[in-house]
């Protein structure tokens, strides 16, 4: 049975029972898992309910017994729906509440929410974004009332909210093994293998579980997914996605070459930030800065201000002492 066709059996079911769904979360095709959320009013009982369904062990002959509830204080619930009403109004036009990352056919999240005789739908790829703060809380409390397998698949959706991950808009999703498929197939335009232009690939790591690449002076962030085989590009070009530079960063990968990044701590404004660095060039400090390259004047910077954390071969050190005193 189709994921669409579960949803709309599921809210057969909820009515039939005389449950009204005030907000409701499908996770769909997340790592090729599906799930249901709902926070539900039951009218033959008069109290709340948080509702889990596992979706893709739902058998259509049996599909209550797969019906998870907890009950929920109606002072929490008073407070969410209090938070969200008062936010509603900025979102009355319906592309304001669509974040979808158009180039991913995986990791989607709608939120429905039911009030006032009014349904307002958002939709967002993987992660709840910055802009909806307002329904971390929401989201947060659900999910507190949900088994505690989906506890890490709440902090991830939650995770750039709570600066626990920056926001990678990624343009391509490829389900494949990275390992044993030919991937050479999933690019197409590539067909002679033989004409591939080599770039200069300059560093290459895994970094909290993304690999990050630099190649003729382009940005490449490869996510994978080895269980779920899901794989997802983004480049700072988006016109070289599918170009030769990502398949050789690709097969450079599968061939477990690393060349690492040096690392650095930068100290601004009473703030500390860690960043992945390329080295120096013409007095600013090249580093990967929100998925872009971006420099660091060091003409304002005292050599106390740059910790170097990670320089094997001490050349970022060197560089560092021909411009810095």
């Amino acid at each position: 049975m189709r994921h669409k066709d579960k949803k709309e059996l599921i809210k057969k079911i909820i009515k039939k029972k005389k449950e009204y769904p005030i907000i409701e979360i499908h996770i769909a095709n997340y790592n090729n898992a599906n799930f249901y959320l709902a926070l539900v009013y039951s009218s033959s009982i008069e109290k709340f309910k948080v509702l889990y369904i596992p979706m893709d062990i739902i058998d259509t002959n049996k599909v209550e017994e797969y019906f998870c509830y907890q009950f929920i204080n109606i002072n929490s619930v008073t407070y969410i729906v209090d938070q969200v009403k008062a936010k509603l109004s900025k979102y009355e036009k319906k592309e304001t509440r669509d974040k979808r990352n158009k180039n991913i056919d995986n990791f989607k999240i709608d939120l429905d929410i039911h009030i006032d005789k009014k349904t307002y739908d958002f939709h967002m790829t993987r992660y709840l974004p910055k802009e909806w703060k307002f329904l971390f809380e929401t989201m947060a409390l659900m999910f507190e009332h949900v088994p505690n397998i989906m506890g890490e698949l709440a902090m991830e959706i939650l995770s750039v909210v709570m600066n626990t991950n920056d926001l990678i808009e990624y343009q391509a999703s490829l389900n494949c093994d990275l390992w044993e498929n030919n991937l050479i197939e999933f690019f197409p335009v590539l067909k002679d293998e033989k004409k591939l232009i080599e770039g200069n690939l300059s560093f290459l790591e895994r970094v909290n579980g993304k690999y990050y690449a630099i190649i003729e002076n382009h940005l490449l962030i490869i996510e994978y997914n080895d269980h779920a085989k899901i794989l997802n590009i983004f480049c700072d070009d988006k016109n070289l996605v599918y170009s030769s530079y990502t398949y050789q960063v690709l097969k450079a990968i599968k061939n477990n070459i690393e060349k690492a990044f040096l690392k650095v701590k930068v100290l601004e404004k009473e703030e500390k930030y860690n960043y992945l660095c390329l080295g120096v060039d013409k007095k600013r400090l090249q580093v990967i800065k929100d998925n872009i390259i971006t420099s660091i004047p060091l003409s304002n910077k005292s050599r106390k201000e740059i910790i170097i954390l990670e320089d094997k071969e001490n050349k970022l050190q060197k560089e560092l002492d021909k411009v810095m005193l």
